[in-house]
């Protein structure tokens, strides 16, 4: 009979995922380096990754719970286990509409905090922060510890609204000035967050953080990495295997299709999604957990209001200083779309010129589970669902793009754009071109937008096996006018020794009805 593998889907309590023997990722190692060597600590890590259960078991270890981590790395590297005051607020579970609703909450975990450390405060906030470390201090004789998950969730979903987010910000600064201030009295801090602001004073406060979040010994602190994949789930892909009458092999290439490709540092070592991982062997299917856990609304506000030429993400390329900081997230979508785990380090650029230590990197999609979610999230936000009053078809718009009917796809993309939502939008090529790109990824066709040329940037391009589609899109002109520029252009001389048959589409959107109006069909004898 088969064991019985639990897996802690939905736990992020260290001891509970111990006493209960679920499975665990032993990554104590990780932790007994970094409370070694580091005092102030910051980490960026994507939502669902293991950033709460990784607070969870530093806390117990800074408890001194020594049973617990028997037989785990620590266990053989720790020689003095010793019980320290933790403070550990997360603040991931509230609703910040204002800055008041921001010092509840955080009240409400020092009034916890008092009560497990039997110390008290008849003050307000910050100033009550700074009493309780002091008291904590005092009373045991010993540092405390302080661990804050998910920092930046009071702001986070604010990103589209400047002065909201401002005055977040200066609330929560004024609260971490505490932990500076606080120095003598502190044996190790830690901040997790999905994302870093750096230039813009949030820790203005703590201005000596050491950000680990890209340093390559830290890459799979949280996280699966391959060799732990292998270690620690070989019984539970044999189990998945059998479950889904498929051989182990190519189990375990699914998993890595679907969960495996991140990577945040100049390693050769890549991560799996522990929160996709632990849900499909549960489940004993493949599923787009990741996405299904929560939509990226804060990205998706941003994309509606700003300008970014959407199919470029794929290939873009970044230094570290850019990725490490998201503070012009309205000039640039890029670095938030790394940190919130939608695009990964793919490549490692080479260095250029001497005495530069500004690594580049070339970005994308980590794996078929965030590229389809990615762009699913923004068709259901762009376009309004189909039904069955809908003339828009799914299967039917795939299988014209396949089987070489370009008039009939013109016209279901002209049904899907009658469906779009009709929020004022920019009245700009980029705009249209993006939708078309929305809806063309979400059924998983092969697009490129603004393919260059020797004589210019060809709008669009669709590749099938059989079949080439070239577009180029005028807005408030006509098809005629796309067209010609095709023709002036050459964008279809790239592909005149190519086997497949290449069409060649002038289209029209019009801003007044805010929808695709005409299009010209030709076919390229090159």
């Amino acid at each position: 009979m088969a064991k019985t593998i639990k897996f802690p889907v939905g736990i992020q309590t260290f001891s509970e995922i111990i006493s209960k023997g679920y499975i665990y990722i032993d990554k104590t190692e990780y932790i007994h380096d970094l409370t070694n060597t580091s005092k102030y600590v910051f980490l960026s890590r994507p939502r669902r990754f293991g950033k709460s259960l990784l607070m969870s078991t530093i806390e117990s270890y800074f408890k001194g719970k020594k049973d617990l981590f028997e037989g785990l790395k620590i266990a053989e590297l720790e020689s003095d286990w010793k019980s320290y005051p933790v403070f550990h607020l997360d603040m991931s579970g509230g609703l910040f509409e204002t800055p008041e609703d921001l010092k509840l909450h955080i009240d409400s975990y020092l009034n916890f905090i008092e009560k497990e450390n039997d110390i008290h405060s008849d003050s307000s906030f910050a100033i009550k922060f700074r009493e309780l470390i002091i008291d904590a201090f005092q009373k045991t004789g010993k540092q405390v510890v302080i661990l804050i998950d998910e920092y930046d969730k009071p702001f986070l979903d604010l990103l589209h609204d400047h002065k909201k987010m401002g005055a977040m910000k200066e609330t929560l600064r004024g609260f971490y000035s505490v932990i500076k201030s606080c120095d003598e009295y502190i044996k190790f801090a830690m901040l997790t967050g999905i994302t870093k602001f750096g230039k813009v004073s949030v820790f203005s406060g703590i201005n000596n953080l050491r950000d680990i979040s890209m340093l390559p010994k830290y890459n799979g602190i949280c996280g699966i990495t391959a060799t732990e994949f292998r270690d620690c789930f070989g019984d539970s892909i044999t189990q998945f295997a059998k479950g889904n009458a498929i051989s182990p092999k190519e189990a375990w290439n699914i998993f890595k299709r679907m969960y495996d490709g991140y990577r945040f540092a100049n390693t050769n070592e890549f991560i799996y999604n522990p929160f996709s991982v632990l849900n499909a062997f549960n489940d004993g299917r493949i599923g787009s957990y990741w996405y299904m856990s929560g939509s990226p609304f804060y990205l998706i506000k941003l994309i509606e209001r700003n300008p970014y030429r959407l199919n470029d993400l794929e290939g873009a390329v970044r230094s570290e200083i850019e990725l490490s900081d998201i503070a012009n997230f309205d000039d640039d979508i890029v670095p938030l779309l790394y940190q919130s785990g939608y695009l990964t380090i793919k490549e490692t650029l080479p260095k250029l010129g001497y005495g530069n230590t500004n690594t580049e990197y070339v970005l994308g999609f980590p794996n078929n589970e965030v590229n389809a979610a990615f762009w699913e999230s923004l068709a259901k936000r762009f376009f309004r669902g189909t039904d069955g009053r809908s003339s828009f078809s799914v299967r039917k718009l795939v299988n014209d793009v396949y089987e070489g009917r370009p008039n009939d796809f013109m016209l279901s993309m002209k049904s899907l754009f009658a469906d779009t939502n009709s929020e004022p939008e920019k009245d700009k090529e980029i705009h249209f071109q993006n939708m078309m790109a929305i809806a063309c990824k979400m059924l998983g066709l092969v697009v490129h937008t603004e393919v260059h040329s020797a004589a210019g940037r060809c709008d669009m391009q669709i590749h099938t096996p059989n079949f080439i589609y070239i577009f180029e899109f005028k807005v408030n002109g006509t098809p005629e006018e796309a067209l010609q520029q095709i023709y002036e252009k050459g964008y279809s001389v790239p592909f005149e020794a190519d086997p497949q048959t290449v069409f060649l589409i002038g289209a029209n959107f019009l801003t007044k009805t805010r929808t695709l109006d005409s299009w010209i069909i030709e076919r390229s004898y090159l």
